[in-house]
């Protein structure tokens, strides 16, 4: 009886652990926000973008030409960066299709892994330009508010090694 129960723990430990390999195995590479016709988390919440701004603008304290100037800045870099950001969600998709698909060499896998690498260097890049825009923008006062804010939210997300 003893064997028995000790026999069926281990295989209980092996399955949990066998499922949670399997997890693991594919964690990062679920669905990314935009695929299936749905739009980011951002643009699925009530207020979206606009709740954000104007959070935002509130902590930071802009004035209404600010606001205005702000708003400018961010709606053009979405417009500007829609084709970049929907270039990036097909090449995830493509990589995710390689990986799961069990039969792609290395040499396919790390080509994809580079297209999908230089769309993130090309999104890091865009959102620095626009940060900085919208920084120039700001009071000296505001924009030492701003980084605070942002390192901030940065570490209560729990990403202090970015």
């Amino acid at each position: 009886m003893k064997t028995q129960l000790k026999q069926l723990a281990l295989f209980t430990c092996i399955t949990a652990s066998a499922v949670m390999a399997g997890h693991n195995a594919f964690a990062g590479y679920g669905p990314m926000p935009g695929e299936d016709g749905k739009e980011c988390a951002e643009q699925q919440k009530p207020g979206g973008h606009r709740g954000m701004f104007m959070k935002m603008a509130k902590e930071l304290g802009l004035s209404d030409q600010q606001k205005h100037e702000a708003r400018a800045i961010f709606e053009s870099g979405r417009a500007k960066n829609a084709p970049l950001f929907a270039s990036l969600r097909h090449e995830r998709h493509e990589l995710q299709a390689l990986v799961r698909s069990g039969s792609a060499d290395e040499s396919a896998i790390r080509t994809q892994a580079a297209r999908v690498a230089a769309l993130q260097a090309d999104v890091a890049v865009q959102r620095a330009a626009q940060n900085r825009q919208f920084i120039a923008l700001l009071t000296p006062e505001q924009a030492a508010k701003f980084k605070a804010l942002r390192e901030a939210r940065r570490e209560g997300r729990g990403r202090h090694d970015r």
